[in-house]
């Protein structure tokens, strides 16, 4: 525990170098794995069961996803697998990927897949490199990866858990898609009192990150002084370090002075975390101003985007009514079609019946010409004859 882990943090985004912070220290990060993940194998892990391996994976994805953690936690401890259990006698450990959001990513359970694949591929080159051809025996297996969502954001988090659910009409195709859950760890599901209640370092680092507003900076502040002392009873320097980190950079965030900024993250390094903001005041009114203004802007704009919806859909009604009018008009256009056509069909029937009785009585009018003239030839005939 003594030794001192040097966190090199590249975002530059608060939210995002506060949990690497966090995560990125072992001690944290067993405390986080044993007090929230749900998972009975780890609630007895120990910060020498970890091993950060996040530089092995994440310079693979964009500088956004620099605040992911990839740990791999040694398990063969607590879980002692032999013969048809661990036939290859090789190291038991799950690799924990928690991947940090400040606002809902609907995404994320593909993002996380291809994290999964990725390890897994790496660890059959790394496997074959040792062991040649070692991926096609039998008793060959992937290690286990445990997919931790940790959620800051204020909001629900709505996006599916499942990968199946972003699958288009999964349920035609469910028993062959691939089904696979993450966990979501949701920062404003724990009350103050219940993470002061854990009484560790993770608990505390985690009242820090929850802080957003005025009314969650007066809610910390409100807190037991001597409850928080206690957390930090045994705490080691360094890690003593990273929560003085976490504080100064909120307290930044917040505009207050520096030398209230650094004697209050010197107060945590002195262990004083009930002195905390001691001699500090903070101006919640005008922070509260600040705040209602921003949030009147955004109900304005809110407010503005809704017209411009009912606009739009006022529009796509009226386009719809003309639609609907054209295909009436349409529909009566093919019915007086269809019965023109009908009256034509009529009139050619009628007309060829005409055409034959024209042609009967022309057959007969030849007929009756003949015998004219037959009668004629005949008359002349008799007449010669008679002189």
């Amino acid at each position: 525990m003594a030794n001192e882990n040097k966190t090199i943090i590249p975002n530059p985004f608060l939210r995002d170098s506060s949990s690497k912070l966090i995560f990125g220290d072992n001690i944290l990060c067993s405390q986080f794995l044993r007090d929230y993940a749900d998972m009975d194998i780890l609630r007895n892990v120990q910060p020498e069961d970890i091993e950060d391996v996040s530089e092995r994976y994440v310079p693979l994805y964009s500088t956004e996803r620099e605040s992911d953690t990839v740990k791999k936690v040694n398990i063969g401890r607590y879980l002692p697998l032999k013969g048809d259990g661990n036939p290859l006698e090789s190291s038991l450990y799950i690799v924990s990927l928690i991947e940090h959001k400040t606002k809902v990513e609907y995404n994320v359970s593909m993002q996380i897949l291809r994290y999964m694949i990725h390890i897994w591929e790496d660890y059959e080159k790394e496997m074959e490199k040792r062991y040649p051809h070692i991926s096609a025996r039998k008793d060959f297996r992937y290690p286990p990866v445990f997919p931790i969502v940790y959620y800051e954001g204020a909001g629900r988090w709505a996006a599916p858990c499942d990968l199946a659910d972003r699958i288009l009409c999964k349920e035609l195709l469910n028993g062959y898609l691939p089904h696979f859950k993450y966990q979501v760890v949701r920062l404003q599901d724990y009350s103050n009192e219940e993470l002061l209640s854990r009484g560790d370092e993770i608990s505390l680092a985690m009242m820090i990150n929850k802080i957003k507003s005025p009314a969650d900076m007066d809610a910390f502040v409100s807190l037991p002084g001597h409850r928080l002392d206690k957390i930090l009873k045994d705490t080691p320097e360094y890690l003593l370090n990273i929560m003085s980190k976490l504080m100064r950079a909120l307290l930044y965030n917040m505009n207050l002075e520096e030398d209230k900024v650094e004697n209050a993250a010197a107060k945590i390094k002195e262990r004083k975390m009930g002195r905390l903001f001691e001699g500090v005041t903070f101006d919640f009114q005008a922070a509260k101003k600040e705040f209602e203004e921003y949030k009147a802007k955004g109900e304005t704009e809110i407010a503005a985007n809704r017209a411009i919806a009912e606009a739009f859909r006022a529009e796509a009604e009226a386009f719809r009514a003309e639609a609907e009018t054209s295909r009436a008009e349409a529909e009566a256009f093919r019915a007086e079609a269809e019965t023109s056509r009908a009256e034509a069909e009529a009139f050619r029937a009628e007309a060829e019946i005409s055409r034959a009785e024209a042609e009967a009585f022309k057959a007969e009018a030849e007929t009756s010409r003949a015998e004219a003239e037959a009668e004629a030839m005949k008359a002349d005939a008799v007449a010669i004859k008679q002189e």
